[in-house]
């Protein structure tokens, strides 16, 4: 049973991105137009790494369980699409609110 940690210790890591892009995206439905608290670099950056770390630690975990001779991991499966999810959720939400406010000046 020493095969079955490595899906608590990268659902962790799942965890912290997805708790990581749902604050992201309060931010950004919250943020008026003079407080700038998140801005395009920062979105890019954020979810670039989210879904690249993401990705790779679903791959990993894949191929540990397949040495192990363990069976696939849907829940982590189920964790990236959510990541991959909120990433182009930010992204939309950030250059839709970023059109608005050059349309309102």
């Amino acid at each position: 049973m020493e095969g079955l940690d490595i899906y608590d210790w990268s659902r962790l890591i799942f965890i912290t991105f997805i708790i990581s892009l749902i604050v992201i995206s309060t931010i950004l439905l919250v943020q008026r137009k003079r407080n700038n608290i998140v801005n395009g670099f920062t979105i890019s950056v954020v979810l670039m790494i989210s879904i690249i770390v993401s990705g790779i630690n679903l791959i990993i975990t894949g191929y540990i369980a397949d040495e192990l001779n363990l069976a696939g991991d849907i829940i982590s499966t189920n964790m990236f699409l959510i990541i991959l999810g909120l990433s182009i959720l930010n992204s939309f939400i950030y250059f839709k609110k970023k059109n608005r406010n050059i349309s309102a000046e």
